[in-house]
């Protein structure tokens, strides 16, 4: 490759020369000869861009170029001088059409103007004419014109003739106009007009017509109508008279109603229907009877309030308005301005409250001498919660009404809440809560306090969703930021407990005593040589009892209010047969204290607690066949839903897996330890609660032998493998006898068992006293009571979404 190319590749050439070790040793002189030609090929450089520097030869003009420039020259010349002379010729042409288009624009003008000015003087002439006669109808064609054109002229008016003429108009205009009104007056006075030799359509026709050209004159005869109409008004009620008076206030409103019907009667044909004079004379004396009411107010309740005058006054006030709501179709509303004479009394209605609560008390006491119960209705619910909250309803219509939207609204709406809150407390104590059975009354007739206490139950749950609904109700009205205080959270929650408490007594002091009867045999039965071959004979009571169409508990659940409740009340019933057949196995099976004693025997052995397991496992599958054949019964009693029933059933089996689940336990047997804690922990899905694990061994009846017991629980631990440490769940219907039995074992008193349960069962003795049966759990007796804070805790679930607060 040649050295010269611009690519040139120096590394082949290198290798040639460098092709041999011995070529190293004339390097210094390659060195040389390579500088040597890096100078000869700059300075090759250094004369090339010298050259390229050097200025050029000229080039050279010849004298036919330069000829032909200047002939171009003046050929440019030429044609600018011709364009010159040609402007100028056409400036000469257009300069007589341009005076010619301006003439004839000052032409057309002029002849518009004469031609106006003679309508316009046409007009003048037949609009003085008609006038003379009061023809106003005949008048309107020309006064529209003459109205019209004297607009135009006064561009022109500069000029002394035509000034002249749009005054003499003027004039005719003003002079029109005062007749109108002279005519009106007359008709307003003599309540005729035949003297002036026209009819109501002429006014309404034809003098109203005219005055729709000039808008001024129209507000001024309206105004001056509307004025005249309530001069009496205004003259007679005068707020330093007693005609004008607070007591009076009704009067008043009579005198106007008799105004505007003699209005109506009498003038309203004199007036196009369009003008609106009747709405246009009721906002008038609304204005009036507004600014005089806000004086009388503050001057007679200022220092002594009246409540009877005052609400007198309102009460009059309200049947006023609503009067002329209904007359002219709520239309006032939309009245310029216009406020209504009810709001005067905003500032005071505070007085209103008050009196509410004297209205209010008459209305508690009407309900307590009322019958609870009437044979004309089957509804449980009582008949005067409706009509407190249809009052309730009324109240609030009324605020809305006589108060707008705003800072005040607001106020009075807390005020409202509050008012209500305070007498829903007060129906509560007065009215519901004197039909709540006691816990330990006797009672002598079931049916009767069956029926009471679901009247009363039901009516507190349509209290209940009332009150949400009224309080949703009051805060949709309310413009700032969306809050009542929660006023009605604690009345809520009394509602909720009343329910609850009905609900127990239903359960515990109707149901209950007829399940007792049943867990009585159980306790009867001879459990030391039962047979396993049928079912006991408490069952047969139980079955009996839930098939029975005439007992209690059917007669009950169909006749809550609300399904909801059904399905609840059925899940109580299931809960308290399970606990009373819990209560009465751990009855017969607890050990009794001392314990950790041989001297203090077991009653049952071993051998006895598995029989009775395996009857009561017999027992359990016929307990559940009749409470399932029972939640048939009624889901087709009470038309319930498919989902319901369905949660009902697995509630049912749930529980009795449970049961059977515990009474599996106690037929194991004991023999073997390691194969009793496979068993065990199979059975309790490998649950290692260590009271759990104590307490079923004392029910299934190992005596108290030290060795027994450490040798179980040995192959306890050994299965030891982190699972669940709970207490079984079954145990917790029983929860307090649990407790009773740790206290008991951790109270032993010989030293050997009480390093084995402090030390190997790390079991601590209860930090309170000797647990009774009512701490923290069900109660140990075969009927347990419901607790009532279970169901209060839900009441907020069961709650309607059906409105009552709804206007319109």
């Amino acid at each position: 490759m040649d050295i010269e190319e611009p690519h040139f590749d120096a590394e082949p050439a290198l290798r040639t020369i460098l092709e041999t070790p011995g070529s190293l040793d004339g390097i210094d002189q390659l060195i040389q000869a390579t500088r040597a030609a890096k100078f000869v090929l700059e300075d090759d450089i250094v004369k090339g861009v010298d050259e390229s520097h050097r200025p050029k030869e000229p080039v050279s003009v010849t004298s036919g170029v330069v000829s032909e420039f200047h002939q171009l020259l003046v050929e440019i010349g030429d044609i600018t001088a011709l364009s010159r002379e040609t402007e100028s010729a056409i400036s000469q042409l257009t300069k007589d059409i341009s005076h010619l288009d301006n003439a004839k624009r000052n032409l057309s003008q002029t002849m518009a103007f004469f031609q106006n000015l003679e309508q316009l003087t046409e007009s003048y002439f037949q609009c003085r004419a008609l006038l003379e006669s009061n023809n106003f109808k005949d008048m309107i064609p020309s006064y529209n014109v003459m109205s019209g054109l004297v607009a135009y002229l006064q561009q022109y008016k500069s000029v002394q003739e035509v000034g002249d003429i749009v005054a003499k108009v003027t004039r005719l205009q003003s002079q029109t106009l005062s007749e109108v009104k002279k005519i009106y007056q007359d008709l307003l006075n003599t309540h005729s007009i035949a003297k002036k030799g026209v009819d109501e359509s002429t006014l309404r026709e034809g003098a109203c017509a005219l005055l729709e050209t000039n808008s001024g004159a129209k507000t001024d005869l309206i105004d001056w109508v509307v004025n005249k109409l309530l001069y009496e008004v205004s003259e007679i009620f005068q707020v330093d008279d007693e005609a004008g008076s607070l007591e009076n206030l009704s009067r008043r409103y009579v005198y106007f109603k008799k105004v505007l019907n003699g209005f109506n009667s009498e003038f309203a044909q004199s007036f196009p229907k369009d003008w609106d004079l009747p709405i246009k004379l009721t906002a008038k004396f609304y204005s009036i009877t507004r600014k005089d009411l806000s004086i009388l107010l503050q001057r007679e309740l200022k220092d002594n309030p009246s409540i009877d005058t005052f609400m007198g006054a309102l009460q009059t006030t309200l049947e006023f308005e609503k009067y002329i709501d209904v007359k002219f179709s709520n239309r006032l509303n939309a009245e310029a301005g216009f406020e209504r004479i009810s709001k005067s009394f905003e500032p005071y209605l505070v007085l209103w409250i008050q009196h509410q609560d004297s209205l209010m008390n008459s209305k508690i006491l009407s309900y307590m001498a009322e019958n609870k119960i009437t044979q004309s209705s089957d509804s449980l619910v009582l008949p005067s919660s409706a009509d407190l909250f249809r009052r309730y309803r009324s109240l609030l219509s009324q605020t809305l009404d006589l108060i707008q939207s705003g800072s005040g609204r607001d106020q009075m709406l807390r005020e409202l809440a509050t008012f209500f809150n305070n007498w829903l407390t007060t129906y509560l104590e007065k009215i519901l809560r004197p039909l709540l059975i006691a816990p330990n009354v006797k009672i002598e007739n079931k049916e009767e306090a069956m029926t009471y206490t679901l009247l009363l139950l039901n009516t507190a749950d349509y209290c209940t969703t009332t009150i949400r609904q009224l309080e949703e109700k009051l805060i949709e009205y309310l413009s700032d930021n969306k809050s009542l205080d929660e006023p009605f959270e604690k009345v809520q929650a009394q509602y909720g407990s009343i329910i609850s408490s009905a609900m127990d007594v239903l359960l515990n002091s109707l149901i209950a005593p007829d399940i007792a009867f049943a867990w009585r045999e159980f306790d009867n039965t001879d459990w030391r040589n039962v047979q396993v071959e049928d079912y006991s004979r408490y069952t047969f009571t139980l079955k009996e009892l839930f098939r029975n169409e005439q007992s209690i508990m059917r007669k009950i659940i169909p006749r809550f209010n609300r399904e909801l409740y059904s399905w609840s009340f059925m899940g109580k019933v299931i809960e308290l047969t399970c606990d009373g057949f819990m209560g009465c196995i751990v009855r017969l099976l607890k050990p009794r204290p001392p314990f950790a004693n041989l001297n203090n025997p077991r009653s049952l052995q071993i051998s006895q607690v598995i029989s009775i397991g395996e009857q009561l496992q017999l027992d359990t599958e016929c307990l559940r066949q009749a409470l399932a054949s029972w939640a048939d019964d009624l889901a087709d009693l009470i038309n319930g839903n498919a989902a319901s029933s369905k949660r009902i059933k697995k509630h049912i089996e749930k529980s009795f897996e449970q049961l059977v689940t515990f009474l599996k336990l106690l037929t194991v047997p004991l023999d073997d330890p390691e194969t009793y804690q496979d068993n065990y922990a199979a059975i309790t899905e490998n649950n290692e609660n260590v009271i759990s694990w104590c307490f079923v061994l004392a029910l299934k009846g190992l005596p108290w032998e030290l060795a027994r017991w450490k040798a179980l629980y040995a192959a306890f631990r050994r299965a030891d493998n982190g699972a669940e440490k709970s207490l079984l769940p079954v145990l917790l219907r029983c929860e307090s006898t649990v407790l009773q039995f740790q206290y008991d074992l951790t109270s032993a008193n010989e030293p050997a068992w009480q390093k084995f349960i402090r030390g190997d069962l790390d079991l601590k003795p209860v930090t309170s006293k000797k647990p009774t049966s009512a701490s923290n759990g069900r109660s140990l007796s075969p009927t347990p009571r419901l607790v009532s804070s279970k169901l209060n805790g839900n009441i907020k679930n069961l709650m309607s979404g059906t409105g009552f607060f709804h206007r319109g």
